[in-house]
């Protein structure tokens, strides 16, 4: 056991102590609070830096004549001049108009207007024009049967907000299914990205040891296993110690970016009423502050230590295997295709009923319990379903320990062969 905690301080000491990861742990929170803070802003203020758009209406109908509306970056103007097939692109470089939108005599029939541009309209744009033709056209419908613009106005702000509960032994407690996909994702994407940056980490270290041939004088004094079990706990640790600094920089960090975020955009009219009449907007920050991070903090840290112990003994006996980094190709492909079938998976099934048999036996299976169960928890999984998922993953991880140091002690010393996986199958196989 003393040889194995003097490789884990080995393993930790050189990796914290390197300039790449202070660097990385630092710049990381920045960059990723940053990313999804300018993602964010944009995506409410799409319009920003879009030039006004002029289009040039010809309403054959007189349906639309001076009822569609327009907004910051696209104005509407009607007009009676229809020009010649062909001089459409002249008619507008001479009116300054960016489109000519044509609407036929049966304008009933949306898919008849056309609309020409000077180059290829966006889909926000085809998006934004559509549904102001729709909505005149609703109205003029809804006119035409005698109902007044008040009441067609009272129609449209009608919106329904339902509040969801999860029934419990302590009563109902409120839920949101917004938030729990969310939190569910984001638990599952970072195990996910751990498991593979830290998981490659090892594999890398053990074929540099390797082809260094240092390794023959580090298992001269501990036996193939200790130095597996050192370097992949060592690792461990390593990436424990970054996930906690980029947790608080990013809870500090990522406050004061929403803050400012908030007060410098810019929701549109409608985005407003919608969010101000159904409290939607309340109801998801009022989930997001009332969810247990506590427990789900527990949870992510048990399937994040178990789910890269699992996958990285795999990876380090993929790294012994081989000699250089190119012949992992071929060994690569089993361990990780069950990972991405996770996640490929909760996005569906999981996401879509996340306490059916799919997702159960999915959050069982050691290769995707990681994922799926991150997923699942925020919405709440039964007691022994969430044991029956540890104990597989703690036997998953025991196995692939004892299935990965058969590999470890033959493959460390193999040198100038590329095996395969009969090979590798024999090695299992071999007596001391």
């Amino acid at each position: 056991m003393n040889k194995i905690l003097l490789v884990i301080k080995r393993e930790y000491l050189t990796r914290v102590r390197k300039k790449s990861f202070i660097i990385m742990t630092i710049a990381a929170p920045l960059l990723l609070v940053a990313f999804y803070g300018i993602i964010i802003y944009f995506a409410v203020n799409k319009d920003m830096g879009d030039t006004n758009k002029r289009i040039y209406v010809v309403d054959n109908s007189s349906i639309y004549s001076g009822k569609i509306q327009g907004k910051s970056t696209i104005s509407f103007e009607f007009g009676n001049v229809i020009p010649e097939a062909g001089s459409e692109k002249a008619f507008l470089e001479t009116g300054n108009y960016y489109a000519l939108l044509t609407i036929p005599d049966s304008a009933t029939n949306l898919k008849t207007i056309s609309l020409v541009a000077i180059d290829q309209p966006s889909i926000s744009t085809v998006d934004f024009i559509e549904n102001q033709l729709e909505k005149v056209l609703k109205e003029q419908k809804l006119s035409a049967l005698g109902i007044s613009n008040q009441i067609i106005g009272e129609i449209n702000k009608t919106r329904i907000n339902i509040t969801t509960a999860q029934a419990t032994d302590l009563g109902s407690e409120k839920t949101n299914a917004e938030v729990n996909t969310a939190i569910g994702f984001l638990g599952a994407i970072l195990i996910y990205m751990f498991i593979f940056l830290y998981g490659v980490q090892v594999m890398r270290g053990v074929i540099e040891e390797k082809t260094n041939r240092i390794v023959e004088v580090i298992i001269s004094s501990l036996r193939p296993f200790q130095l597996m079990m050192g370097k992949i706990i060592g690792i461990a640790l390593v990436g424990l110690t970054q996930f906690i600094i980029w947790v608080a920089l990013i809870t500090i960090l990522g406050g004061g970016t929403s803050g400012i975020i908030a007060s410098q955009m810019e929701l549109p009219a409608e985005a407003a009423t919608v969010v101000n009449n159904s409290g939607g907007m309340s109801d998801f920050w009022g989930a997001l502050m009332g969810f247990n991070y506590a427990y789900l903090l527990g949870i992510f840290l048990f399937y994040f230590i178990s789910g890269y112990l699992f996958y990285g003994a795999l990876f380090a006996a993929i790294g012994s295997a081989v000699d250089n980094e190119t012949d992992t190709q071929q060994f690569m492909l089993p361990v990780t295709l069950p990972l991405v079938l996770a996640i490929v998976l909760a996005q569906s099934a999981v996401a879509t009923n996340p306490s059916g048999p799919l997702a159960f036996w999915l959050s069982v299976i050691p290769f995707t319990s990681p994922v799926v169960m991150m997923v699942r928890i925020p919405f709440g999984v039964p007691t022994w379903q969430l044991l029956v998922s540890m104990a597989t993953m703690i036997a998953g991880f025991v196995f692939t320990v004892w299935l990965a140091g058969k590999i470890y002690r033959i493959g460390i010393l193999m040198y100038g062969k590329k095996p395969s996986y009969k090979e590798i199958g024999k090695w299992l196989f071999y007596k001391n």
